[in-house]
């Protein structure tokens, strides 16, 4: 009896005394041990482990700079005994690499991830397939830059990076318009240089090589504002910077649900550097490195407060009375000019806010937004209801915006957002408009209120900043613009057009004069761009489409969807069809545009050029025989030439079967853009002879983060593969979509990311000199892929900044 209670005590002796390894927790962070990398996060998570698990439940393993190899790192894993750990916490992307190569090495499926700071783009998505936890930084980085934007009134933000640094990657991003960079460069190579009207960013972490490089950025009397609070202590002015105790909680949150969540973050300040932030802001923000003197008059003050509290009962009951007056005054005054119901700021506010950019000639631009449907839902739901859409709407703007541009509520169902473009980006800004598309997106979803999900319609109109224009002249475009939408029927953001000011007028007159027009008048008033399209395997140009401007002399400018409804309004679809066929025809005979390629291998093709026309066209074969006609006078071969139709033209049933074929004996391709329905996408793969068939830009603005739009764009593809269609994707805008593009294999692509619209003489000239011995291309190269590869230099810096990261 005596022995086995002496051995239940010492079980019991030793199940105490040592610390439970199911319990133990691995932190891999960067950096030499005893740096201020993460000194104080750490701190804090082993504080909270320490309570929850035990002592010693938070075992550290530095990187050395971040420079291990795997076999290091399993080495000391097994020296440390923490080869069995069951929870992971890595620290920004050195941690993440590191582990990724080990877990590549010998995978761990029990083991708990979670990571803090990774913006490799391999890292990111890395963690997504490991279903790891992400606490992340890089929606602090864009708030932080649009913050130092707005507070530091500077004309240009240069951001600073240490070298290889998986920021480089994210270039694009950063420098798009939207994160309002205007340069990125790097540490230790690019030479600062002092401007009365630039501010220095650094975006690197604060390890011991980067705080090195970082001397002359900080001590040359430039100054530089910060991402991370471990700068501060270099001299840095601060930034908004993630709060340690925060992101130490939502770590240990994430470990252990898992999911993706952003860093908690606050604006923080050096007390001496104040004066490089506007006064508006000063009050808004945690300052650091307050002198004693100023700590100690503070203090004084509370002292006198609570001496004066302590008088007597009559004194205390007159102070509090005071003091309860003089914060209700204060929080007043707060909110004047912000709306009470939704917290956010009025148009009195936002003319102010304006006024400010128009006097420093800061570019933005203002978004003017209406929902058709919130009055309806006022009437059925009632007051109560109301109140509930307009915070569900203004929940849903703070979500999406996050801090990329200023939130107004104008009136009762009018709300704005005043959002920031870069310089170069003033006339005309794509950035700009994409910011304006996902509001549309956005607030396109339905809301859930009432216990039902309702449309509420929204309308988005655009106006961008010039130095002539007022506050007041800025909501009225934008207003304008916004009566334009629901008049043109197509509810998408844009722009006031000045010739639609009395829509009537010029719609009637444009229509009366193309009714009045023969063929060879129209066609001397049209103009032919091409927007070129390029294989994926070897990026070389394989043709494109042609697009038609009308130029009239007196109405201006009337692009190609405008021209079109015109034509189709005054019943002159086929004239304009015969007109831009005849200017195609001509301009391939002349323009020096490659017609025939022999066959190269196994990506090789011959050039098509797509010439859009209407189905009415497309049946007519006295239509298509004098295209054939005027092919042959010309000597163009018709196999060069491919006919297009828009889907949205055709009804549930479209049996165009002969036509199709008889186009397809004459020699000309046949393709089918914009499929509408599933029963039509079934059709055109499965039944139609067609060439090509050609998805909308539409469908790819949700790749790569919209997992619908992927999986949708890849059920096409599956489709078209089975029924051996080729399929054409267009409106590539971005190397992350060209990315997810080439790994679903497709064959081609167009999009402004490959190759922008431009005239054919131009296009033909840069094929040719592409082609020429003198551009340096390998041996073998045609000349459309090189031309490719010289205009998308900055997609494969993108793509190859995350493989050099790896390396």
């Amino acid at each position: 009896m005596k022995r086995w209670t002496g051995g239940g005590l010492l079980v019991l002796t030793l199940s105490l005394a040592a610390p439970s390894w199911a319990a133990t927790t691995l932190a891999i962070a960067p950096g030499e041990p005893g740096g201020r990398l993460d000194r104080e996060l750490l701190s804090a998570l082993d504080d909270r482990l320490e309570a929850r698990d035990g002592p010693g439940a938070l075992r550290i393993l530095y990187l050395e700079d971040g420079e291990v190899s795997t076999a290091q790192l399993r080495e000391r894993l097994a020296r440390a005994g923490l080869d069995d750990v069951a929870r992971v916490i890595l620290l920004h992307d050195a941690g993440v690499s590191a582990y990724r190569r080990l877990e590549d090495a010998s995978p761990q499926p029990s083991r708990r991830l979670v990571a803090y700071g990774a913006f490799s783009p391999l890292n990111r998505q890395w963690l997504r397939l490991a279903d790891a936890g992400h606490l992340d930084l890089l929606p602090v980085l864009f708030r932080d830059l649009s913050w130092i934007r707005h507070g530091s009134e500077a004309r240009r933000l240069v951001g600073w990076v240490a070298p290889g640094s998986p920021l480089l990657a994210l270039g694009d991003a950063l420098l798009d318009g939207q994160q309002r960079l205007d340069a990125l460069r790097v540490l230790g190579r690019d030479t600062p240089v002092a401007a009365d009207d630039s501010a220095q960013v650094l975006l690197a972490l604060p390890g011991r090589l980067q705080r090195r490089l970082a001397g002359d950025l900080l001590g040359g009397g430039r100054g530089a504002w910060c991402l991370m609070p471990e700068w501060l202590a270099d001299g840095c002015y601060g930034g908004v910077q993630p709060e340690t105790a925060g992101v130490a909680d939502g770590l240990l949150r994430l470990l252990g649900e898992g999911g993706e969540a952003t860093a908690p973050a606050s604006p923080r300040l050096d007390y001496a550097a104040r004066g490089q932030l506007s006064a508006s802001l000063r009050d808004e923000v945690r300052y650091v490195n307050v002198p004693a003197a100023e700590a100690s008059r503070r203090s004084l003050a509370e002292r006198l407060l609570i001496g004066a509290l302590v008088l007597g009962g009559g004194a205390v009951i007159a102070l509090g009375l005071a003091l309860g007056v003089e914060r209700r005054r204060r929080r007043q005054r707060e909110r004047f000019g912000f709306d009470a119901l939704t917290g956010l700021p009025g148009r009195a506010r936002l003319e102010r806010r304006m006024q400010r950019y128009l006097s420093h000639r800061h570019p933005f631009q203002l978004c003017w937004i209406g929902f058709d449907l919130l009055d309806g839902l006022q009437d059925s739901l009632g007051a109560e209801g109301a109140r509930e859409a307009l915070k569900r709407i203004a929940k849903r703007l703070r979500r999406t915006v996050r801090g990329e541009g200023y939130v107004v509520r104008l009136e009762d169902d009018v709300f704005a957002v005043m959002s920031f473009l870069q310089a170069d980006e003033a006339g005309e800004s794509p950035a700009g408009m994409v910011f304006a598309e996902r509001l549309q997106e956005s607030l396109s979803a339905p809301f859930h209120v009432g216990n039902a999900d309702r449309l509420l319609l929204p309308r988005i109109g655009i106006a961008r900043s010039t130095d002539d224009k007022t506050p007041f002249d800025m909501l009225e475009e934008a207003q304008g613009a916004a009566r334009q939408v629901l008049r043109g029927g197509q509810r998408r953001p844009r722009e006031l057009v000045a010739e639609a000011v009395a829509p009537e007028e010029r719609c009637l007159a444009l229509a009366e004069s193309l009714a009045g027009m023969t063929s060879e008048q129209l066609a001397e008033q049209l103009t032919l761009e091409i927007e070129p399209r390029f294989l994926l395997a070897d990026r070389r140009c394989c043709g494109g489409e042609f697009r038609a401007r009308w130029q009239h002399p007196r109405w201006g400018n009337v692009p190609k969807k405008e021209l079109m409804r015109l034509a189709e309004t005054a019943g002159r679809r086929a004239l304009l069809d015969r007109a831009i066929g005849r200017l195609a025809i001509e301009c391939l005979a002349s323009s020096g545009l490659p017609l025939v390629v022999a066959s190269g291998g196994p990506h090789s093709a011959r050039p098509l050029w797509t010439l859009p026309i209407g189905v009415a066209q497309m049946v007519d074969t006295a239509f298509i025989d004098a295209l054939a006609e005027r092919c042959a006078a010309l000597n163009v071969p018709t196999g060069c030439l491919e006919l297009q139709w828009h889907g949205a033209e055709l009804g549930e049933s479209w049996p165009l079967q002969s036509a199709i074929r008889y186009c397809r004996e004459r020699g000309f391709g046949v393709a089918l853009k914009g499929l509408t329905h599933t029963r039509q996408a079934l059709d055109a793969i499965f039944r139609q002879p067609l060439s090509r068939l050609v998805l909308e830009p539409r469908l790819l603005r949700g790749v790569p983060s919209d997992q619908s739009s992927i999986l949708m764009i890849k059920s096409l593809r599956d489709m078209a593969k089975l029924g051996g269609r080729h399929m054409t994707v267009t409106g590539v805008a971005s190397s992350e979509q060209l990315l997810a593009i080439r790994g679903m294999n497709f064959v081609s692509v167009q999009g402004p990311l490959l190759g922008l619209v431009q005239a054919p003489e131009a296009l033909a000239a840069s094929l040719s000199g592409a082609a020429s011995p003198q551009t340096g291309g390998e041996p073998g190269e045609d000349a459309s892929s090189s031309m490719a590869r010289g205009e998308n230099a900055h997609s494969r810096v993108a793509g190859g900044g995350a493989e050099e990261d790896e390396r």
